[in-house]
């Protein structure tokens, strides 16, 4: 049960990964396309944008921290590496990796939100080709 465990939470982790990566692939695909000063305008206009974007980095930042000090822990020798704590261990990386692809899914209903029609149509991504 315990093996199990592990594997469910990291597994869970690389799922939650991918998820993110698309949303950044996405996010790339079009950015040449966007807008700045538009896209400037919301990221500064709305207070909520920016209030979850510094909570996702901070709460990020300190289960990063946390696992650290885990891990210099464990190295220094102090008894702290128990069953509950590998489990706390890939809990808190599970955490980490979900605040970032809630982040980057943020920056993505932004971007999208810069075309016209939400990004629906990508004809706006295509670069003009002047003759």
């Amino acid at each position: 049960m315990d093996r199990e465990l592990n594997i469910l939470l990291v597994s869970t982790s690389v799922i939650i990964s991918f998820i993110g990566l698309f949303f950044v692939i996405k996010i790339c695909a079009v950015w040449t396309s966007v807008d700045k000063g538009v896209l400037k305008a919301r990221v500064f206009l709305s207070s909520n944008f920016l209030m979850k974007n510094w909570i996702y980095v901070f709460l990020a930042g300190a289960f990063i921290a946390m696992r650290r000090m885990i891990q210099l822990l464990d190295l220094l020798e102090f008894p702290v590496k128990s069953r509950g704590m590998d489990y706390l261990f890939d809990l808190m990386g599970l955490i980490v990796i979900s605040l970032l692809v809630m982040l980057a899914f943020q920056w993505y209903r932004l971007v999208y939100s810069t075309f016209p029609d939400g990004g629906r149509s990508m004809k706006a991504a295509a670069p003009a080709i002047k003759p």
